[in-house]
C-alpha cells in the first residue's frame, strides 16, 4: 500500500467526525445547476467515506452511483454508509489502475485533483474521457489555488493541509485536459467559507465536431432597420 493510501486510511477517521458540510452540499447543488438528472450513471473519484455520495444516491434515485477512492479502509466506511442504497457501487484502488465497465453521464472529482500529484493528471485525464459519455460531462471540485497558495504560508493552517495538497492553476490543467480530448466549458471562482474566493467549480466537456447554421448578416441588418421604422410609425 502506498503511502498516500496509508494517510487517507487514517484520514477516514476525520472525516467520519465532520460528516456531510457545507463544500458537500455546495458541489451537489453545482451538480443540479450543470443539469444533474435523476437517471444520470455518475463515476465520483475520491468518494472517501461517502459523503458526497450519500447526497448522490439520494439525488440519483432512477440512476447509478460508481465511487471510487485510494482507501480501502475509506470505502469500508462508505460501504456501511450507503448500506441503504441500492443504486451505489463502490470500491476501493487506484483510479489509473482499476477496471471500470461501462461509460457515465457525469465524472466528478470532488476536491480530489489537487491530491493526485500534478504528472499524473494527463493520464488522468485520458482515462476519464475513455469512460465519458459523448455528450457527458466531467465536473471538478477545487480549492481556489490562490486561495490554497495562502494557506501554504500560513502557520495556523498547515496542520490542516494534506499529504499533497498542490494548487490547480488552470494553465496546468488545461495542459492535462486538452490533449485527452476534453475542454474546459465553466470554470468559476466562488465563495462559500471566506471573501474572495475559497473554492473553484469547472465543467468539462468532450472536444468534437460543431456544425453551426450561416450568419445572414445582411438580413439581419434588414431586419433591424425594418423594426426601427415599424417603431417610428
Amino acid at each position: 500500500m502506498s503511502n498516500v493510501a496509508k494517510y487517507y486510511d487514517g484520514f477516514s477517521d476525520r472525516q467520519q467526525r465532520a460528516g456531510i458540510n457545507l463544500r458537500h452540499k455546495s458541489v451537489l447543488n453545482w451538480l443540479k445547476a450543470f443539469g444533474l438528472k435523476s437517471s444520470d450513471r455518475l463515476l465520483e473519484i475520491g468518494c472517501g467515506i461517502g459523503t458526497v455520495t450519500e447526497l448522490l444516491c439520494e439525488t440519483l434515485s432512477e440512476g447509478q452511483v460508481v465511487a471510487n477512492d485510494l482507501s480501502e479502509k475509506s470505502i469500508e466506511i462508505a460501504k456501511k454508509n450507503l448500506s441503504r442504497f441500492h443504486n451505489v457501487t463502490c470500491f476501493a484502488g487506484d483510479f489509473l489502475e482499476s477496471t471500470v465497465k461501462g461509460t457515465f453521464d457525469v465524472v466528478l472529482l470532488p476536491d480530489v485533483i489537487e491530491h493526485i500529484p500534478i504528472d499524473q493528471h494527463a493520464e488522468l485525464f485520458k482515462r476519464i474521457a475513455s469512460v465519458l459519455k459523448p455528450e457527458g460531462m466531467v465536473v471538478i471540485h477545487i480549492p481556489d489555488p490562490y486561495f490554497l497558495a495562502w494557506r501554504h504560508t500560513q502557520e495556523s493552517q498547515k496542520n490542516s493541509l494534506q499529504i499533497i495538497d498542490q494548487s490547480i492553476y488552470t494553465d496546468e490543467l488545461v495542459k492535462a485536459v486538452y490533449p485527452a480530448g476534453l475542454y474546459i466549458e465553466h470554470l468559476q471562482s466562488y465563495s462559500l467559507h471566506v471573501e474572495n474566493n475559497d473554492y473553484q467549480i469547472i465543467r468539462l466537456r468532450k472536444l468534437r465536431e460543431k456544425s453551426y447554421p450561416p450568419v445572414n448578416r445582411k438580413s439581419s441588418i434588414a431586419n433591424r432597420v425594418l423594426n426601427k421604422i415599424k417603431r417610428s410609425n
